[in-house]
């Protein structure tokens, strides 16, 4: 049974609205401004969380309060090839009054509301800003699936990240693409926080020093899954304070050469962790050539050696020699720890 929502008082139309879920104000919020207007100054979503997934196929916002992320209220952009339900209704995002969409039954208690619409970016970036507005929700996470993607394509999603998306928590890269991709990745991602490149190489091209970029990036934290394509020269060029890199390719010599560039470094950097993984057993001794290394006594439980030792710069590096499980695969590495 309708009811005239707006000729209720103020603290009766305040405690309705928060009876709603969040896709439900959303709804509401596009049928005028007038109705913008009110939930903006009456609703307060706090202690939630928002996601941004893009694939080839669908862009997905999902929402998450911080004290039960299994229950979720989603928001699907569906493009491309698509057959709109004849029961569609219309909502006003930004300057678009027309956006066909449909809620869709809930799966696994996600309520889930539909978007059918070719123009991405533009109402992808309306509805990131509606949002923003409305309910000032903190963005945590931005992932990108890269497969089946094409170059372009991978351009525009993160010129989108770098404009509009910076400063969420973590970035990701999923799926797997090719050498020219992976170049694409590391020389125009922007993000304020963490980023996480987990995409799986589809080939693996001799390293030509010619289109091997010197780079001058700058994370909070850096994680890349497979490492076989991180060179010495973008390793040294990266100005993040934690770095992972898992299934590297480098020489214990390269690794040594690592180690006596921050022995000799008077220059107070922003490194702090430095991980290097490999699917190899580590050479020590090969790693410590040339340094004046102490070795510790107490190690971590995971620790296989420990050593310290004195940079240039006055601070302490640890060095830890360790074995590690990852997706059931064994492997080692060496990690650094700076001014610890």
């Amino acid at each position: 049974m309708a009811f005239p929502l707006f000729q209720l008082p103020i603290l009766v139309i305040k405690l309705v609205l928060e009876t709603m879920g969040l896709l439900d104000l959303f709804v509401l919020t596009s049928s005028s401004s007038k109705t913008k207007r009110v939930v903006k100054n009456l609703v307060s979503i706090r202690n939630h969380n928002m996601r941004i997934f893009m694939t080839n196929e669908t862009f997905m916002f999902d929402f998450r309060p911080n004290s039960d992320p299994s229950f979720e209220e989603q928001i699907y952009l569906l493009f491309g090839k698509f057959r709109q339900p004849e029961d569609a209704f219309y909502l006003k995002i930004g300057s678009n009054d027309r956006i066909p969409s449909k809620f869709v039954r809930a799966i696994n208690g996600t309520a889930v509301l539909t978007m059918y619409w070719n123009k991405t970016f533009l109402i992808s970036t309306q509805l990131y800003s509606t949002i923003l507005e409305v309910f000032k929700i903190p963005l945590k996470v931005v992932q990108m699936d890269f497969e089946g993607v094409t170059l372009e394509t991978c351009k525009s999603w993160i010129n989108w990240n770098n404009a509009t998306l910076h400063d969420a928590s973590i970035v990701e890269i999923m799926g797997k693409c090719d050498f020219s991709t992976y170049m694409c990745i590391l020389k125009y991602i922007r993000t304020e926080n963490e980023l996480a490149i987990r995409v799986e190489p589809t080939e693996y091209p001799p390293v030509d020093p010619e289109i091997i970029e010197n780079l001058n990036v700058e994370w909070t934290k850096l994680l890349m899954k497979h490492g076989r394509w991180i060179t010495m020269q973008q390793l040294k060029a990266i100005r993040a304070s934690d770095i992972s890199l898992n299934k590297v390719s480098f020489t214990d010599s390269q690794i040594n050469s690592i180690l006596r560039d921050l022995r000799d470094s008077e220059e107070i950097t922003n490194l702090k962790r430095l991980k290097i993984c490999f699917s190899r057993v580590g050479n020590p001794e090969t790693v410590l050539e040339g340094i004046d290394v102490t070795e510790d006594l107490m190690t971590p439980e995971d620790a296989l050696n420990q050593w310290s030792f004195e940079m240039a710069s006055g601070r302490k590096c640890t060095v830890i020699y360790a074995e590690y499980e990852s997706d059931d695969v064994q492997e080692f590495g060496f990690e650094f720890h700076v001014g610890i």
